[in-house]
């Protein structure tokens, strides 16, 4: 029966994956472009160079993080909408500390760690907020997790503007350059930012699969009235799981940081035009708030987006016809599976 259902699924997502490129396609023609060479561009760019493969995994490692940023709370059928906000405040908290502390000699070993903590305790908290208000208040936090995001984006720029922090010779708002005990670099083409994405696809699988809480949180999403009935605390887990999305974002904040821009710079947290937060979604409705696929959709998504951009730049194709074959992948894998393999 599993191997049955995992074969339809995965029919069902080259059904979709197809069906939605054959319509971007189509536009793309409609422009007066060359759609297979869009489609060449579009799928090959990621694996043609050295440079291409290491922006893939750069585009990859933070859609990871936002990903699970949406995910949790998906998973007991709350919406996140605040993983850009989170991820720009994890960012932020980031560059302050380590512009603070990064040259008084901190070793790396210890400053580095030091630094992830910080952004995840960032962005854990403004995701905590939006917890807080639901328990509390009744509040939705789709409303609260998109105001937020204008909180951390104005934070962001009155740190990147004034006070010490700044970088006065640039007319971008953005601060300084880290020190580079508190930053990372790449092994090869491969940045070492993977290592702690790497790390938290394994936390999140060990959570759901392995723990109570996890347990919890898939009982609430398939049954809230029964896991109250059976003495699961509902908002002590609501919490948690905004908890938890929100440092998985500051996190991704602080690897953009530390590891590929080092310095805080405004529009750090959005790739080819649009902002990670909203990719995390997407990819999280593609994948279903399957946190084991989460890794193998980031990838395919980066490697979309670095078609994007050179598509964008070779043949001047708007990248907006990229989005469109993502959102309409959306539409049918959603459309397919509740219509064929959930019935």
């Amino acid at each position: 029966m599993n191997g049955s259902r995992t074969l339809r699924l995965s029919l069902i997502y080259l059904l979709a994956i197809g069906a939605a490129f054959a319509v971007t396609m189509l536009m793309v023609a409609a422009l007066g472009f060359s759609p297979w060479r869009a489609l060449r561009t579009l799928v090959t760019t990621s694996f043609r160079t050295s440079f291409g493969f290491q922006e893939t995994l750069k585009k990859m490692i933070p859609l990871i993080f936002t990903t699970y940023a949406f995910t949790i709370p998906f998973m007991i059928k709350f919406f996140n909408i605040g993983a850009w906000g989170q991820m720009l405040f994890g960012g932020t908290v980031t560059a302050v500390v380590g512009l603070l502390i990064g040259g008084a000699g901190v070793p790396r070993v210890f400053l580095i760690p030091l630094l992830l903590l910080v952004g995840a305790g960032a962005g854990g908290s403004l995701a905590l907020l939006a917890g807080v208000l639901k328990t509390r208040f009744d509040i939705n936090p789709i409303i609260s997790t998109i105001m937020s995001n204008y909180i951390a984006f104005q934070f962001l720029n009155f740190v990147a503007t004034s006070g010490p922090f700044r970088d006065p010779a640039e007319g971008h708002p953005m601060t300084v350059r880290l020190n580079p005990a508190a930053t990372l670099g790449s092994i090869g083409i491969v940045p070492v930012s993977i290592l702690p994405a790497l790390l938290a696809v394994v936390l999140v699988y060990v959570l759901i699969r392995h723990t109570r809480l996890g347990y919890e949180i898939t009982s609430i999403g398939q049954n809230e009235w029964a896991s109250r009935v059976f003495g699961i605390n509902f908002n002590r887990t609501l919490l948690i799981t905004f908890l938890l999305g929100g440092a998985f974002a500051g996190v991704g904040g602080s690897l953009e940081v530390i590891a590929t821009q080092r310095r805080l710079i405004e529009g750090f947290a959005t790739t080819s035009g649009a902002q990670f937060g909203m990719f995390g979604i997407v990819n999280a409705l593609i994948v279903n708030a399957n946190p084991v696929a989460v890794p193998i959709s980031a990838f395919l998504m980066a490697v979309l987006l670095v078609g994007a951009d050179a598509l964008q730049r070779t043949m001047q194709v708007p990248v907006e016809a990229v989005f469109l074959a993502q959102a309409l992948v959306v539409l049918f894998v959603v459309v397919t599976r509740e219509r064929f393999l959930l019935r």
